[in-house]
């Protein structure tokens, strides 16, 4: 079924390919196709060029606030948006990635980046919640305690943006349970960046 709406889908794009050409994503990427709650959303940027950023993701101080280094671990890679597009196109799209949103339900609920699953970040305290979320993500724990990390699926995690500590802390506690570095990703510029750039965003209510 999904192979019939993606068909469906380049047909529409080779007959829309212009709407969305004035601010395009790279030189060659005008907008992509991703799954959210098993529907198509096509993922653009505001083709508005006098658009401004309003609201909460408008302001550039947080009191108790620190700016996140591009690193947070040796071990963990940190992408930028058009690496984003492509694990979801490549990965999300194929069930072979997950996009994890880590910021609040109330948060998420009132917009996300598309795709993206909800795990607020409060959820590692949980030891009962970890370990379903583990065994979701293909992780296997056997019984002397020892996580199978052979199936795990990659994963990549965004919370609010660069001020932002949630996916640091999050991805932090999956390496002490042993979820494996190579198979985690840190969206540093999280929902900030992705407004500022004028991506598409759903609500999730």
């Amino acid at each position: 079924m999904k192979i019939i709406v993606f068909i469906l889908m380049i047909a529409v794009s080779v007959a829309t390919a212009g709407q969305y050409s004035k601010v395009k994503i790279t030189p060659s990427m005008a907008y992509i196709y991703v799954y959210h709650k098993g529907k198509a959303v096509k993922i653009h940027r505001i083709q508005d060029t006098k658009h401004k950023l309003t609201g909460e993701f408008a302001r550039t101080y947080r009191p108790g606030k620190d700016i996140q280094p591009i690193k947070m671990h040796k071990d963990i890679t940190t992408i930028g948006e058009v690496e984003l597009l492509k694990f979801m196109v490549h990965k999300g799209n194929h069930k072979k990635g997950l996009l994890v949103d880590l910021r609040s339900k109330s948060e998420y609920n009132k917009e996300s980046i598309p795709s993206a699953v909800n795990i607020p970040s409060e959820t590692k305290n949980n030891k009962a919640k970890v370990e379903k979320i583990l065994k979701i993500l293909g992780a296997k724990r056997a019984a002397d305690g020892y996580l199978d990390t052979r199936r795990a699926m990659e994963v990549a995690f965004y919370c609010n943006g660069l001020w932002c500590d949630k996916s640091s802390k999050f991805i932090k506690t999956f390496l002490d349970l042993g979820y494996p570095a190579d198979k985690m990703l840190y969206y540093r510029g999280g929902m900030q960046m992705w407004k500022i750039l004028g991506f598409t965003t759903v609500t999730n209510q």
